[in-house]
């Protein structure tokens, strides 16, 4: 079986980066990526991961490059379907409205208007083409959409008319310059006025300027109560809601200041001639990801990788003992104390590891800081009685920074961190640079938050760090350069613990003539000494010391701050765009309702908020196992107490897996052996398996799943070629099968699969699942093409539809919960029915707006089930078309079901797992290779004996 794992370590129970086409980083990890909200279609700016950068579109959100090709219809693979991908997320979530069809045409021969009889298919065949021609029709449409104008942005609220009340003493006005009468004369026409009431004109009463010397006019138009300069007195006295101090509010004053008068003094606005080079020359620049050039694809851009083959670079590129990499993390924290002591404690490995902890100045850290501080204290003294460095280091109190939510304060917290890492934060800088006696000496520096605790193996992170060069950066950036509407790109202002948004600011891009262009990244990194360094003590004159200045004004600031730094300069070679930390990620604040965080909503528009991650539930264990991520967040102990105990079980059980398998690969170096490595028992010898509807196995023709040739559609299709059914014996499935005389892309793998519970093939050909300690749904697998143009690309159940009628398709592997299936033992789901859980957050969300909503979600039609199956929607096309299983004389089973056959051709989908009669019973048969000998005949015939079944 081909597994992902198959890459420098060879571990068949860990997805990890970078084998034969199965796993694709996703990009909802690290930064979180904006998509548009229903109150808001054609605005660019949203975060996550505690806040994220504006942008147009950007090109992934969680199904990737992937849904394109099923919504399209693959042609294949390379650079069409990604420059596919492209043209549909230029296309994504804007507004539904003007979407209307065209009414469909009436049926020949007296239908009428009513559309009581529906046009009956010439056959079967026919009527399965219809239904997919016409989804995949509803589909395209779905994609074209129109823009409306932002009301909130309406540039008539801005308006202003000033009235001559000498020619007009009857006009009358509100306040704040709204109209209340325009009219002459008592008897004059009120029509006007009523249908001026919602006029958004600020109208302001003044005598005759033409009457005054100019400096009187001008001081009557700003200083009159509702003059010009009141809308500007009331934004002020707005802003200063949230500011108390008199710095603070001198603060927002003085930057307004730069803006009204650089418009009064005819001068340039802030950033206005932003300029430097940039010196990146190993990455190319794709400005335009929907117009790439022939032959490059955006797989080809986003997923680059920084690893080359060790015979290929200088001596000193790579560690040439692994054993000898250092580690430091640097982490900032605010609260629970405690819980960065367990995660220190978890990554430690004595005299490979150094600590710099960063706790927020707020007052309210203050305890948190004591607590670590002693902690750091004892640390050290012991390990100067034993004659060892100090390995743990606090930044001191003094050089602590407010942190505050989608403040550049986040970055300069990082900052203050690496230059104590280099013992920069005294009263003198030490001479020396990097290698200064204070210097932490380290080769990987990774930054975390509190919030963190590694999902990986400590012998797993070290392994696979090392494994990369000694100047690899690991990052997760969006190589599309953030262009967004200047609408939304702001001028922030940080101070009394609160962002302050002032005006419009230049959104730098090399197209603009900046030089340079703004990149979204992760705030979380794993970058060298090298990069450190040019972070702590950046060169006179350097792109971080120009940048700096601009970068303090950006919301989110730390999301476009790393990434753009080492993107637009010469480190940008040693990019490995992947940051190894697993990210989930709940509502936007906006829908929050009356419990929003009005932190996160700072934006002109009200309702354009961020989102932060979710804290991660032990139903969501499994897809962490799975991930091949080294680290994930956040972590909450009182939401959760036991679930960094069930990681820690699972780590040591990985690390046993890792020396095992080490042991394995010595004996074969040292002695010239073959010993495989152990198999689980889901593997199934590692040739694959046929996954077999149960009711179909005596039909004359057994249905199972599998692909067309050409789509990525998952369907209900014939098992074998059409001479192999009548000689299949009774109970060939709970044997094994031939490989060759399977009918067409039937193969399938099963794993890896998450480790609480078990899980094995019984003699009837059924999957026994035995739920875990913590997992009532037991081990949870992903499931894999095993052979043709799609092979090692994983079943998946249509992310963006959280409820039944998902359709299956496959999609390259990302590790989220609608790639990992489980097997139904009677409990949750039926047995032999394959399900997927909707994770717990998910799950209470849809709650509260709707109570039918269903967590176990399980493979199978549309139109079988007992339940009524509300959730389907059609298409007039889809309507017309009477489906198979619609017609009286439709062929049925003894047990009084309709024939699984009328849905052959039929595209697989989610059902409820209480959907009696809607969900299909699999069965998972082996395969068996047959061998040849050099005359062509074919050897090793003999099937198994019933009694080595089980060992299949």
């Amino acid at each position: 079986m081909r597994q992902c794992s198959q890459t420098h370590r060879g571990r068949p129970a860990r997805c990890r980066r970078g084998a034969e086409g199965t796993v694709v980083k996703d990009l909802a990890r690290g930064p979180g990526l904006k998509v548009h909200l229903p109150e808001d279609k054609d605005d660019d700016e949203h975060w996550d991961d505690e806040h994220v950068l504006d942008d147009e579109e950007l090109p992934y959100e969680e199904k990737i490059l992937a849904e394109w090709e099923s919504k399209k219809g693959a042609a294949g693979e390379g650079g069409d379907a990604a420059t596919g991908a492209g043209e549909e997320l230029t296309k994504e979530g804007e507004g539904d409205e003007g979407d209307a069809e065209a009414p469909a045409d009436e049926p020949e021969g007296g239908g009428g208007g009513d559309g009581s009889e529906k046009k009956a298919p010439a056959s079967l065949e026919e009527a399965n083409k219809k239904l997919r021609e016409a989804r995949l029709a509803d589909a395209n449409k779905r994609k074209f959409k129109k823009n409306y104008p932002r009301n909130w942005e309406d540039a008539s609220r801005a308006a202003m008319e000033v009235i001559d009340t000498d020619a007009h003493p009857h006009f009358e006005v509100t306040a704040d310059g709204k109209i209340l009468h325009s009219g002459d004369s008592e008897d004059a026409d009120s029509s006007d006025d009523e249908d001026r009431s919602h006029d958004p004109t600020t109208y302001l009463l003044l005598p005759n300027l033409g009457t005054m010397t100019a400096d009187e006019a001008a001081h009557e138009l700003l200083n009159t109560t509702g003059g010009i300069s009141f809308p500007l007195q009331k934004r002020l006295a707005t802003m200063f809601e949230k500011a108390h101090s008199h710095e603070c509010r001198a603060t927002i004053a003085e930057h307004l200041a730069l803006h009204v008068n650089g418009l009064a003094e005819e001068t340039k606005m802030p950033f206005d001639d932003f300029h430097y080079p940039n010196t990146c020359t190993d990455i190319p620049r794709y400005g335009d990801w929907d117009h790439l050039p022939e032959g490059v694809n955006v797989q080809d851009i986003q997923y680059r990788s920084y690893q080359p083959d060790k015979d290929s670079v200088p001596e000193g590129t790579y560690l040439e003992n692994k054993e000898d990499l250092q580690l430091l993390y640097v982490i900032l924290t605010h609260d629970r104390p405690e819980a960065t002591i367990r995660l220190m404690e978890s990554v430690y490995v004595p005299e490979k590891t150094k600590f710099v902890i960063h706790v927020d100045r707020k007052e309210r850290a203050d305890e948190t800081y004591e607590r670590l501080r002693e902690y750091a204290a004892a640390k050290n003294e012991a390990a100067a009685i034993k004659g060892k460095e100090e390995y743990v280091r606090m930044v001191p109190r003094e050089n602590c920074i407010r942190v505050n939510w989608g403040g550049y304060t986040m970055v300069a917290a990082t900052l203050e961190a690496l230059k104590t890492t280099f013992g920069l934060d005294g009263d003198s800088e030490e001479e020396g640079g990097a290698d200064n006696p204070r210097a932490f000496q380290f080769h990987k520096l990774i930054h975390l938050a509190s919030t963190t605790y590694p999902m990986a193996s400590n012998m797993e992170i070290r392994e696979t760090l090392a494994s990369f060069p000694l100047d690899a950066n690991f990052l997760h950036i969006i190589l599309r350069p953030n262009n967004p509407s200047p609408s939304v790109w702001n001028y922030f202002v940080e101070c009394d613990d609160a962002l302050h948004r002032i005006y419009r600011l230049p959104a730098l891009n090399y197209d603009r003539g900046n030089g340079v262009d703004i990149y979204t990244s992760s705030q979380w990194f794993i970058i060298s000494r090298e990069f450190a360094w040019y972070l702590a003590s950046p060169p006179q004159g350097s792109f971080v010391e120009y940048y700096l200045q601009y970068i303090e004004h950006v919301v989110v600031a730390d999301e476009a701050f790393f990434g753009t730094v080492l993107r637009n300069t010469h480190f940008c070679g040693t990019l490995h765009n992947d940051n190894f930390l697993h990210l989930q990620f709940d509502r936007w604040e906006n829908e929050a309702g009356g419990k929003r965080d009005q932190r996160k909503c700072i934006m002109r528009n009200p309702d354009h908020c961020g989102r932060s991650p979710t804290t991660l539930t032990v139903d969501y264990l499994p897809t962490l196992e799975l991930s091949g991520d080294l680290f994930a967040r956040k972590f909450d102990d009182d939401v959760e107490p036991l679930m960094k105990d069930y990681i820690d079980a699972i780590r040591v059980k990985d690390e046993e897996k890792l020396k095992q398998e080490a042991a394995i690969m010595k004996d074969r170096l040292e002695n010239e052996t073959h010993p495989a490595l152990p198999l689980e028992e889901w593997e199934f010898q590692g040739e694959g398996v046929l996954i077999v509807a149960k009711e179909t196995v005596s039909d004359s023709v057994p249905l199972c799943m599998g692909l067309p040739d050409d789509l990525n559609t998952v369907l209900l299709r014939p098992c074998f070629k059409k001479d192999v059914p009548p000689t299949l014996s009774p109970g060939w499935e709970s044997g094994a099968v031939i490989m060759e005389e399977i009918d067409g892309l039937n193969r399938w793998d099963i794993g890896p699969c998450s480790s609480d519970g078990e899980l094995k093939r019984n003699d009837t050909g059924e999957m026994e699942m035995i739920p875990g300690k913590y997992s009532e749904r037991g081990p949870s697998c992903g499931i894999k093409m095993g052979d043709g143009p799609r092979l090692g690309r994983c079943l998946d159940v249509e992310s963006t539809v959280n409820k039944p009628g998902g359709m299956l398709n496959v999609f390259p592997c990302y590790t989220r919960w609608h790639q990992l299936f489980s097997f139904g033992n009677g409990t949750l789901a039926p047995r032999g029915a394959v399900h997927v859980s909707l994770p717990l957050h998910m799950f209470k969300q849809e709650k509260k707006k709707s109570k039918d909503v269903h967590q176990y979600l399980c493979l199978g039609v549309h139109g079988r089930g007992d339940m009524e199956e509300a959730w389907k929607t059609w298409t007039e096309e889809e309507m017309e078309i009477l489906d198979p299983w619609e017609e009286e004389d439709a062929e049925m089973y003894p047990n009084g079901r309709k024939s699984l056959q009328l849905w052959k051709g039929q595209q697989l989908e989610t059902t409820p797992c209480s959907n009696e009669g809607g969900i299909i019973e699999f069965l998972f048969v082996p395969f068996i290779m047959e061998e040849y000998d050099e005359e062509g005949n074919v050897i090793h015939l003999e099937k198994p004996e019933a009694e080595d079944e089980e060992e299949l």
